[in-house]
């Protein structure tokens, strides 16, 4: 389940499944990427659109919690 949460996320980065996946097997050793091939396209867009998406920074891209209206790595009020 790690390895589809993994692909949705970066499908939501990236806006393409496949693109996901090669990014995601290239991070990964031969055991781990045969369970990513065997990963339905369907199955990690349900996954995409089922979690919710965090608030990121505007000028450095790092997440921001929900309670900080500041980013910790770049200082920018957001």
């Amino acid at each position: 389940m790690r390895h589809v949460y993994a692909l949705a996320e970066l499908y939501v980065r990236l806006g393409d499944v496949e693109a996901a996946r090669d990014a995601y097997l290239a991070s990964l050793d031969a055991d781990d990427g045969l369970a990513v091939l065997g990963v339905p396209a369907d199955e990690v867009v349900a996954a995409a659109q089922g979690r919710r998406t965090r608030a990121a920074c505007a000028r450095c891209g790092a997440r921001l919690s929900r309670k900080r209206h500041r980013c910790s790595r770049c200082g920018l009020r957001c």
